[in-house]
């Protein structure tokens, strides 16, 4: 394995900005030395990292490569997924075990793994629970016990597939504290969820432009109001995943502000999109169908702010990939649109953009949001998301002042077509590197 010295970098992490070089050998980080100390006499590659910064990989806790859906397949596999996740500089990323109601979560995980084989990328799993029955908590222990998850991925959305009821929910997330696992909670309220589309398509409402009207804020908000209350009974630690508005934030800083620890993230599009999206051809509004769809522009301004003011603790994408084919399927009628786009590759461009470039902040805070805390949270700091010796080689010499547009010729992502297509973008990966091995080099 390649032994090399990054010299004349910035060097960023989730703690502090620092001038120093950085040495890798056998995969590791080695060695920090300071930024005039002699490097020739190592003896390795030397690396000029002058006018970048240096930055652990990026970890992306939220993804869906190779997602069955009904009698179809996201777009993206496991290689196909990675290798767009190490173009965009996010060398981790996290994708959920979803067993069928029924299965065993022992077996969904042990075939879930098997997808993963083919990813460039190192991949964990967040498990899932589809249905509570008897054994249903005897399975989980076995899971965690065999497998090692940290986490544990709950729907009170989509109930008559994957969602769970109260009574379920409470008892899922007690067995969750027992076996102290992280809770991720998709929040909002099925039923009124399935309320608004059947009142939507009986008036005749068939298009894209329907999808954010049948789910509202108040759903979400709702949902993450009593996901909270159940977690505060159950005893375990709550994690909001893909939050879209001002109301979700105000309910969980109520209940950070009552003592209960409550972790959140946000994503890409709900900060960077607004919904005058759906008003467009079908297509691009297709395109744009996602859940919890996007918000009005004073929605996506006050996340921004949320964001800067400490509210989330992860920025994650979310990425579900879909063709525009496969997106077609509901052309007459919304509710068969896929839900999910594609968003791993751009991660980091985006969020730099919209927070470093524009000096909302620093870039040390921002890679505690697009990699250490994520780290921290499942149980992979400081292995992953530092910059401390001892740590993995994953690493993203990072080009602040590079400026470009995002064009779906770039886009790694089969036959998906990004809701993000002509983002100008600042920032980008130059070099990533992979347990000290070089993965990608430039991109867009």
């Amino acid at each position: 394995m390649s032994e090399f010295v990054v010299t004349g970098a910035l060097l960023v992490d989730g703690r502090e900005e620092r001038s120093a070089s950085l040495r890798v050998a056998d995969g590791r980080i080695v060695e920090v030395l300071p930024p005039d100390a002699p490097v020739a006499e190592l003896g390795c590659e030397v690396i000029d990292g002058r006018g970048r910064w240096l930055i652990p990989g990026g970890l992306d806790p939220h993804v869906h490569f190779a997602l069955p859906v009904g009698d179809q397949v996201t777009a993206d596999d496991f290689a196909s997924g990675s290798r767009a996740a190490l173009a965009g500089g996010t060398t981790t990323v996290i994708d959920f075990v979803t067993p069928a109601r029924g299965q065993s979560l022992v077996a969904a995980t042990e075939a879930r793994l098997a997808e993963t084989a083919s990813a460039n990328c190192d991949v964990l799993l967040h498990g899932s629970v589809t249905s509570w029955h008897d054994g249903a908590a005897d399975d989980l222990r076995r899971a965690v016990a065999q497998f090692g998850l940290r986490s544990l991925k709950l729907y009170l959305a989509y109930l008559e597939t994957i969602g769970l009821d109260d009574d379920a929910l409470l008892a899922a997330m007690e067995v969750a504290a027992e076996l102290d696992l992280t809770v991720l909670l998709h929040c909002e309220v099925g039923a009124e969820v399935t309320r608004g589309q059947q009142a939507l398509l009986a008036a005749g409402e068939t298009a894209p432009s329907a999808h954010p009207r049948s789910r509202p804020p108040a759903v979400e908000a709702a949902a993450v109001t009593r996901a909270l209350e159940l977690a505060a009974r159950a005893g375990c630690r709550p994690y909001v995943v893909h939050v879209s508005c001002r109301e979700s934030v105000a309910v969980i800083e109520a209940a950070r502000a009552r003592g209960q620890e409550v972790l959140a993230e946000t994503c890409p599009q709900y900060l960077w999109l607004d919904d005058t999206v759906y008003d467009g051809d079908f297509a691009s509004a297709a395109r744009a169908v996602i859940s919890p769809p996007l918000r009005s522009d004073e929605q996506l301004t006050a996340l921004g702010v949320a964001v800067t003011t400490g509210a989330f603790d992860t920025l994650a994408t979310d990425h579900c990939a879909f063709t525009d084919e496969q997106k077609a399927r509901g052309r007459d009628d919304f509710t068969r649109i896929p839900g999910g786009a594609a968003g791993v590759q751009h991660r980091l461009s985006l969020t730099h953009t919209l927070l470093v470039a524009s000096r909302l902040m620093t870039p040390s805070a921002w890679v505690r949001l697009v990699s250490q805390r994520a780290a921290e949270i499942f149980g992979l700091f400081p292995r992953k998301g530092s910059l401390d010796v001892g740590a993995d080689a994953d690493l993203v010499l990072w080009d602040p002042r590079w400026q470009g547009v995002i064009r779906g010729e770039d886009d790694l992502h089969p036959g998906s077509v990004s809701v993000f297509e002509g983002a100008e973008v600042w920032g980008r990966a130059e070099r990533v590197w992979r347990r000290g091995r070089l993965v990608q080099v430039g991109s867009y």
